[in-house]
């Protein structure tokens, strides 16, 4: 989330700086797009000043889960649980209308890709009755090829210094899915079978429920995203992201075990 909100305050950031100079030589989208390249290139250390720990890639040495929903419940825990590719994207559209406060956008994620271990029990609640599952063992899973694109309007507070989402419309779309999750329902076969089916689900999901993604989106992540931004001034985000008084500090990760 903080992330998102870091993302979002440099794009309208960029727009008010060429605002202020409209005759300047490079246009506001081709600064917005040096701005979310930076961010890229930074991922691998992360933004210590906003508290975001390294993103590419996202590591977590241990999770529980609890999940409980009318369809089913999960239960368990994930272990050295690694996210891959937040930052292998290309930016394929980006146009910003300081005018109308605007901005349209296209990012294209190559390949994100997760690996970790897990222990899950998983009770699948219908029609009246309830199937468990257990499954535990070493798990892959990576979605390839994925489209995100859509429309955001903001105003940004010329006293406050605040950036605030009026409107958020993403949309999304997935080129393949790969699932290598052993001990789904045992070995072999079955569990290969399992994986097959996982993987077509999760693609059908995304790919045939847009709308109903855009909307949830939009009713869900709008008003959270402004909750965080209220909470902060441009400045400090734009310090935040930048280093010391906004200087870009070159990211050397740390070598990884």
């Amino acid at each position: 989330m903080k992330t998102a909100v870091a993302l979002l305050a440099l794009v309208a950031f960029a727009a008010a700086a060429q605002v202020a100079d409209p005759f300047a030589d490079r246009s506001i989208s081709s600064t917005v797009v040096d701005v979310i390249e930076g961010i890229r290139d930074q991922m691998p250390c992360g933004f210590p000043s906003l508290g975001i720990p390294p993103l590419a890639p996202l590591k977590i040495k241990h999770q529980d889960v609890n999940i409980d929903t009318p369809a089913l419940r999960l239960v368990g825990s994930v272990d050295n649980f690694r996210l891959n590719g937040l930052n292998d994207f290309d930016i394929a559209e980006m146009k910003v209308n300081a005018i109308t406060s605007k901005v349209t956008f296209r990012f294209i994620f190559n390949n994100v890709n997760v690996d970790t271990l897990y222990d899950f029990s998983v009770m699948l609640k219908k029609f009246g009755f309830t199937i468990n599952m257990v499954g535990a063992g070493p798990a892959k899973f990576a979605i390839k090829d994925m489209q995100i694109w859509g429309t955001m309007k903001y105003s940004l507070g010329v006293l406050s210094g605040k950036l605030k989402l009026k409107t958020l419309e993403v949309r999304t779309h997935i080129g393949d899915v790969e699932s290598d999750i052993e001990g789904v329902l045992g070995e072999g076969v079955v569990n290969h079978k399992m994986n097959d089916i996982l993987a077509e689900a999760v693609e059908l999901a995304v790919n045939e429920n847009e709308d109903m993604i855009t909307e949830t989106i939009e009713a869900v992540a709008l008003p959270m995203v402004n909750e965080v931004l209220d909470e902060f001034k441009l400045t400090d985000l734009v310090g935040g992201i930048g280093g010391e008084g906004g200087e870009k500090v070159e990211c050397v990760p740390t070598p990884e075990d």
